[in-house]
C-alpha cells in the first residue's frame, strides 16, 4: 500500500508519512469501517498496534475517505453505481427512441451520464465527403456467402 500511495515500502516509517500527510482521511476510515479511535494507537492495552494498523489501513475499502483524497476525486464510482448509470442512460435512450418514432424533427439524442476518469472525446473522424468514407468501407465487407 506504501508504493502505490508514493512511499517505500516499509513498515511504521511509512505508515508514519502516511499519517502526516493524510491522518484525518485516515481517523475517519478507521472510525467508520472498524469503529476504531486512531488514538488507540498510544493507548496500552487497546489492541490498536501498529502493525494492526498498516494492516487496516491497506485494506481500505475503495470509497474510503483516504482512497478519495489521494484521487483527487470526490466521485469515486462503486460497481453499483456504474451498473446504476448504465440502466439510466439504457432507459434515457430507449425513451427518446420512442418518443421520436416516426417524427420528421426528432429531438436531440440524451447523453449519456459522465463518468469519471471517462473521456468522451470523440476519436478519429474525418473532414472526406460521405461517398468517399461509404466506398472506402465497402472495400473490407465481406464476399457474398462469406
Amino acid at each position: 500500500m506504501a508504493e502505490a500511495r508514493g512511499y517505500a515500502p516499509g513498515g511504521i516509517l511509512g505508515l508514519c508519512r502516511l499519517l502526516s500527510e493524510y491522518g484525518e482521511a485516515i481517523e475517519a476510515d478507521l472510525q467508520r469501517y472498524y469503529g476504531t479511535d486512531l488514538r488507540d494507537l498510544f493507548r496500552p492495552g487497546s489492541g490498536l498496534t501498529w502493525r494492526r494498523l498498516g494492516a487496516l489501513v491497506a485494506n481500505l475499502p475503495s470509497d474510503s475517505a483516504l482512497a478519495r483524497t489521494i484521487s483527487g476525486d470526490d466521485s469515486v464510482w462503486t460497481l453499483e453505481t456504474q451498473l446504476l448509470a448504465a440502466v439510466h442512460d439504457r432507459l434515457s435512450e430507449a425513451n427518446w427512441q420512442r418518443a421520436n418514432a416516426g417524427s420528421k424533427n426528432p429531438s436531440r439524442r440524451p447523453q449519456p451520464i459522465p463518468r469519471p476518469g471517462v473521456h468522451t472525446d470523440r476519436i478519429g473522424g474525418t473532414n472526406r465527403d460521405v461517398r468517399e468514407v461509404a466506398s472506402y468501407l465497402v472495400r473490407f465487407q465481406p464476399e457474398n456467402g462469406g
